[in-house]
């Protein structure tokens, strides 16, 4: 068993490593692809972030806080403690827990 783990042929000597080292690292910068960006392309960016800023400040605007009610309970886990963490953001009572039927058991999915 000894001999799958043997690491005799292994060179672990310092320069090895560093020379490793600098092989990766000039490699890296070799296979570099990044390129300076143009001043077209700057434009662009800077017109895209404008218009989606302006756009969700109308779309804030428009929505109203139903939807994110209405969200909030379809996204709510099935399970009792689950749902009523994510409706009410506190956990249900112990009594409450020990008390009550299991969904599944009163006709409910």
């Amino acid at each position: 068993m000894s001999e799958l783990f043997d690491t005799r042929g292994v060179n672990d000597s310092a320069e090895h490593w560093d020379a490793l080292a600098d092989r990766v690292a000039r490699e890296a910068a070799r296979q570099s692809s990044a390129k300076p960006v143009s001043r077209a392309g700057l434009i662009a960016a800077s017109l895209l972030l404008a218009a989606s800023l302006a756009f969700m400040r109308v779309a804030s605007r428009q929505a109203s806080p139903r939807p994110a009610a209405e969200l909030g309970q379809a996204l709510a886990p099935t399970d009792d403690v689950g749902r009523a963490i994510a409706l009410t953001g506190k956990p249900p009572a112990v009594g409450a827990l020990l008390l009550n039927e299991p969904r599944g058991a009163g006709g409910q999915p």
